[in-house]
Parts: C-alpha cells; sequence; structure tokens
C-alpha cells in the first residue's frame, strides 16, 4: 500500500507548465521593456537631429533676409518662442525633419534674442511618452518628459553652438 499512495509535495505533475509560464512572464517583459526603450531612443534621437537642422537653418540664414514661414506652435516644457521669420523658419525647418521620420508627439518652439550680441537663437524640442501604453490601463500610464535646447550665436568671427 505504502507504493501507492503518493504526497502531493512529491508530485511533480504540471511543474513544466508553471515553470514555463514563470520563464514566458519574465522574457515578455523583457522585450516590451527593449522594445519600449529602443522606441524612447528613436525618438530622441530624431527630436536631436530636427534641433541640429534647426540651428543649422538659423545660422545659415541669420546674416541674409529670411523667407516668410508660418507661425510656429509653442512647445511644452519650452521657453517662449519669437515670431521673428528666422525663427519661425527654423521651426519649420525643424518640423520638417519631424514630419520625414514621421516622429510622433514633438514639438518644436524657437526663440531669438536680438538684444545681445551677436545675437542668439534658442531651439527648444520636447515629447512626452507613454512607458508600454498599449499594454497598461489608463489609470496606470507611466510617462516621461524630454527636452533639448541649442542655443546658436553668429558673430563675425564664426559660428558658436552650444547643444545642452
Amino acid at each position: 500500500m505504502s507504493g501507492q499512495s503518493r504526497s502531493w509535495y512529491a508530485a511533480d505533475d504540471g511543474a513544466a507548465a508553471v515553470e514555463a509560464a514563470l520563464v514566458m512572464t519574465v522574457l515578455l517583459l523583457l522585450v516590451t521593456g527593449s522594445i519600449e526603450f529602443a522606441q524612447a531612443l528613436w525618438t530622441n534621437n530624431t527630436m536631436l537631429l530636427a534641433v541640429e537642422e534647426a540651428g543649422r537653418y538659423a545660422m545659415v540664414h541669420s546674416q541674409g533676409q529670411s523667407a516668410t514661414c508660418a507661425a510656429q506652435t509653442q512647445a511644452s516644457h519650452c521657453p517662449a518662442l519669437s515670431a521673428t521669420p528666422i525663427a519661425n523658419c527654423a521651426a519649420w525647418a525643424a518640423e520638417q525633419v519631424l514630419s520625414a521620420y514621421q516622429a510622433p508627439n514633438i514639438g518644436v518652439s524657437v526663440s531669438e534674442d536680438t538684444t545681445s550680441t551677436p545675437a542668439t537663437v534658442t531651439i527648444c524640442a520636447s515629447y512626452s511618452f507613454n512607458l508600454a501604453s498599449s499594454v497598461q490601463s489608463p489609470r496606470s500610464q507611466c510617462s516621461s518628459d524630454r527636452a533639448a535646447a541649442l542655443s546658436a550665436a553668429a558673430n563675425p568671427h564664426g559660428r558658436q553652438t552650444t547643444l545642452r
């Protein structure tokens, strides 16, 4: 009779299924986290590319007559924008880069300070993303904000650019 009865503690029926469920959960979390991190990194790099392109436009066109571009919109977490032609066209150049890369939720604001010598242009871009937005419920969203600013000053001895 002792050979017939087995202890519940010694039974291993279904142990492989439980182990597989635990391992698959951790693996799924790692894959999802890697995808979200890669998407945030790509968005950050695209934002920096747009800021650099806007700075390039502002430096190249700072001495001459700038074209007339549409008015820009205020980006969140950025200083107040300027409605000058060079600022509007630099923001337009950044928006062109962002639309070419189909980057979502990135705002660009450009301000021009003509009171300083030499005149400076500050380009600020910001974005926010929801971590695992497709997986989480609306009540448990985690968001992050990131901003980059580029200040460019044109002077007679060359151009100086500072990326913060």
